[in-house]
């Protein structure tokens, strides 16, 4: 039949000793079976074929069942064997000439139908064939529908059904039954760097060693780009959810390079525990997920699941809930902190600094990624550049010093094509002077689209807009990012000036920086100013502005307004101009 000599196994339930011998010498014709080595069990009821077939080892390649059995008949003896038969094809036979029983049959799950009358040889080995590729090409196609296409593995939906069948297992036992959720670290950024097709690769590669670490009673699926998840059924306890963790840790460690390339590429698991943490497949997934998302933000590659988090995740729902109402209402403002010259003092730009007013509990570092999440960040940011524009028509109409006044940009917003375009929009329709406006953005989220932030920066600047890059020293300080990307000023991160005037390395490296950027003509500032021998130091080795609590705290735009009227009614050459600033800022700090 198939040309490979291989033995098929059948289950004959047929109460009828004459129609059971008649099948068995079918199966046995030497003009049809040739080709395969048939083994036939026989039995004559019900009761004996779910026996049968729960006793046996391996289930056989074909059933051949009667509908009319001494203890079940018609659709209740198919429904029944078919239950207990997995994958196998099962071919009715029956005495009746009916096509409706034939339809039913056949809509119930039957591989085929035939009438006893018909039964020989040439009709039944007819009826194995169909059956059998039937069956080999409705397992392809569940395969198919099942995995995902490009590593093999469970797809989403297969991987949610396996996992709502193993927890109803593991609701009649008394074991426990794991779940766990890890995702590839930055794999933006190796799509961005490497190519699509060397992370597709990598995500083959992951689900090939991975896979190979687990129990054959695990299960392996991709729930999300490059999202795995894992069911451990039938453990003890946590503890042997952490060993399948670890081994998910040590596979992904393993890999080195791919299609040529150095990756490295490092993981992160989150675990949740059935039933501990949740009943539904839905919130286990959502419980490892936030607990995957916990270890991405401590040192810690495996985390588990703890209600606190849970907790966290519904603040964040109720203040997203507030915060959309709030940026409709324009309840979001941006405070100012002076910037000003290391030489003389002189206020000479400022920082716009996001606030939330009326929820100033919550920080710019909470609620602009939760507007990033949400995709409201462009309605959030036009909101706080409207108020930016209407205070710098204030302090021009004032007579004050037009100094310009730094803001920060999304990385979501510089990887938007349309972004730039509608910025310089804007500035137009608000007649603002490009040349008042500086965009701060950090190497971190500038590194994970580089051509575009590119190509946006570069639209902004040619516009007059002054571009610096902040945080510089803490991400990547690539030479090659300073030379590619347009820049005027680089600003040097607080954790460098914190210490100083202590630390030699953190002076070496304020130095280096502030030599590179010389002759790369490039303006430096200096954030987290605190001491007078802070700023003097910085005068010293060559920065050029410098910004802190030294001199200012942050501002409501009234005061910011009251203290650069100061600023420019005073002999800014005297006591190196830092008099007025200097005097309030002590006063506050001195409150």
């Amino acid at each position: 039949m198939n040309g490979s000599g291989k033995t098929l196994s059948f289950l004959v339930v047929e109460d009828n000793p004459a129609d059971r011998r008649l099948i068995e010498v079918a199966l046995n014709d030497l003009d049809y079976a040739a080709e395969s080595r048939c083994l036939i069990a026989s039995v004559d009821t019900l009761a004996d074929a779910i026996a049968h077939l729960k006793a046996s080892d391996t289930l056989p390649d074909v059933v051949i069942q009667d509908l009319h059995l001494p203890d079940a008949v018609g659709m209740e003896a198919l429904e029944a064997v078919r239950k207990d038969t997995g994958n196998a094809p099962v071919i009715v036979l029956t005495g009746l000439d009916d096509s409706a029983v034939a339809t039913e049959a056949l809509a119930r799950g039957a591989s085929d139908y035939l009438e006893k009358r018909d039964l020989a040889a040439r009709t039944l080995w007819r009826a194995i064939r169909y059956a059998m590729e039937h069956k080999k090409k409705e397992l392809q196609l569940r395969r198919l529908a099942n995995s995902d296409p490009l590593t093999g593995i469970l797809n989403r939906r297969a991987f949610f059904d396996r996992l709502r069948l193993e927890i109803a297992h593991t609701s009649r036992s008394d074991m426990h039954c794991g779940v766990l959720v890890f995702d590839i670290d930055k794999f933006k950024q190796i799509n961005d760097l490497y190519g699509h097709e060397t992370g597709d690769t990598l995500l083959v590669e992951i689900a090939r060693r991975v896979g190979g670490q687990l129990r054959e009673t695990d299960a392996l699926g991709r729930i999300g780009g490059d999202e795995f998840a894992v069911i451990a059924p039938n453990i003890r306890d946590a503890d042997g959810a952490l060993e399948v963790a670890r081994k998910i840790v040590d596979a992904v460690d393993g890999i080195g390079v791919v299609n040529g390339q150095n990756i490295n590429p490092v993981v992160s698991v989150g675990i949740a525990i059935y039933p501990s943490d949740h009943s539904t497949a839905d919130m286990l997934i959502s419980h490892a997920d936030l607990a995957m998302y916990k270890s991405k933000n401590t040192s810690r590659r495996i985390h588990y699941y703890d209600e606190r988090m849970d907790h966290d995740a519904k603040a964040r729902h109720r203040t997203k809930a507030r915060m959309r109402e709030d940026i409709a209402a324009g309840r979001f403002g941006f405070d100012y902190q002076p910037i000003v010259d290391a030489r003389t003092g002189a206020i000479v730009a400022a920082e716009a600094l996001a606030r939330w007013r009326g929820n100033e509990t919550v920080s710019p570092s909470e609620f602009i990624p939760l507007a990033e999440s949400a995709g409201w960040i462009n309605d959030l940011s036009f909101g706080l550049f409207d108020e930016l524009c209407t205070h710098l028509h204030e302090l021009t109409a004032g007579g004050l010093p037009r100094v310009p006044i730094a803001f920060n940009l999304s990385s979501l917003q510089y990887r938007d094509a349309a972004f730039a375009s509608r910025l310089v929009a804007a500035i137009h329709a608000a007649s603002i002077d490009p040349g008042l406006l500086n965009v701060e953005v950090t190497e971190s989220t500038v590194i994970e689209d580089i051509d575009m932030a590119v190509r946006t920066l570069g639209a902004l600047r040619t516009c007059g807009i002054g571009v610096h890059l902040d945080d510089f020293g803490t991400g990547y300080s690539s030479l090659s990012i300073l030379k590619v990307l347009p820049l005027d000023a680089l600003k040097i991160d607080r954790t460098f000036v914190a210490d100083v005037c202590i630390n030699a390395g953190s002076r070496q490296i304020v130095e280096a920086v502030a030599s590179l950027a010389r002759n790369m003509e490039l303006s430096t500032v200096a954030e987290g100013v605190e001491t007078q021998e802070q700023a003097d130091l910085l005068r010293d080795v060559g920065i050029d502005h410098l910004q802190g609590y030294f001199f200012s705290r942050p501002l409501a735009f009234d005061e910011f307004r009251t203290l650069l009227g100061a600023s420019c009614g005073q002999d800014r050459a005297a006591n190196n101009g830092l008099s007025v600033v200097n005097g309030h800022a002590r006063s506050r700090r001195a409150s």
